[in-house]
């Protein structure tokens, strides 16, 4: 039996129960409802085992309490947008959602935020070490100019399993050379053995304004051997970033190819990691 392939990053959403900042009408194609029994016909006609659900909402214990919920068996796991800097608060969100085996993580969406150091600041801070206590992770959605503060996180509160989402998002519109800036930065994070890092959101950042400019493997091979090179097979994770993957007008199974044919350098066992093993070890997923 193959190991099982583990979607690391997945959103749902639902238009008439929550109001969201973004999808908005700028992004009509996924500017609908989209169901957990949708996502799981996509990940179960690609071959994927199981999935982590990752917020759509800041400060929004509604959102994953709905998503747990409706108890899917493809979700292992939910990351949820929590009050990170009212602690009283925050601790109570957690007791609610701890009550829960497939919660595992939150996550902040940093660009709702006017301080690009936002993740830095002692108030948020203090409120990581709560998550970090109670044994959960932190998605760190992070653009270049945010990726210098990772590292800076990950020193401050040694004991957060951190993963940063989509490599950084770096500017393949711009280049699809290695920026010296993101590579230096992501040295810096891989450097803390707290940080992991997901290959996963890229087919999007080619094109982000238009979604109107063909990909191939060799769009991503050099970010993705950095990344690689970096972090190791041992700390890196496949995601889909289902459905904003489809702005593109990319399929999920192609997508999951892609990401096969980027890991092709490395050994059967590796590849096995960073496709499933590595994200059940990192969010303590329960397969």
């Amino acid at each position: 039996m193959s190991p099982p392939i583990i979607d690391s990053h997945f959103h749902v959403w639902d238009l008439q129960r929550f109001s969201y900042p973004w999808p908005n009408e700028s992004v009509a194609a996924i500017h609908r409802d989209v169901t957990t029994a949708e996502a799981g016909r996509e990940m179960s006609g690609a071959g994927v085992h199981g999935a982590v659900f990752v917020q759509c909402l800041n400060s929004s214990l509604e959102e994953a309490l709905w998503v747990l919920n409706q108890q899917c068996s493809f979700i292992k796991g939910v990351v949820a947008g929590l009050n990170l800097t009212d602690h009283p608060v925050l601790e109570g969100q957690l007791d609610t959602l701890c009550k829960f085996p497939q919660f595992v993580g939150v996550r902040h969406i940093l660009d709702m935020e006017n301080d690009p150091a936002w993740v830095v600041r002692d108030d948020v801070i203090a409120g990581l070490k709560i998550v970090a206590a109670r044994g959960k992770t932190f998605d760190f959605l992070a653009r270049p100019h945010h990726l210098p503060h990772v590292a800076t996180l990950a020193k401050a509160v040694p004991e957060l399993r951190i993963v940063i989402d989509h490599i950084a998002k770096p500017l393949l519109s711009q280049s699809l050379e290695v920026d010296p800036g993101w590579m230096r930065d992501m040295e810096s994070a891989a450097g803390c053995p707290n940080v992991h890092c997901k290959i996963s959101g890229l087919v999007t950042e080619v094109d982000p304004e238009h979604q109107n400019t063909s990909f191939d493997v060799s769009t991503f091979r050099a970010h993705v051997d950095v990344v690689l090179g970096l972090f190791g097979p041992g700390r890196c994770m496949m995601g889909s970033d289902w459905p904003v993957l489809t702005l593109p007008g990319a399929k999920y199974s192609a997508v999951l190819d892609l990401h096969k044919e980027l890991l092709s350098s490395l050994s059967e066992k590796e590849r096995e990691a960073v496709l499933g093993g590595n994200a059940a070890s990192f969010y303590k997923l329960s397969m």
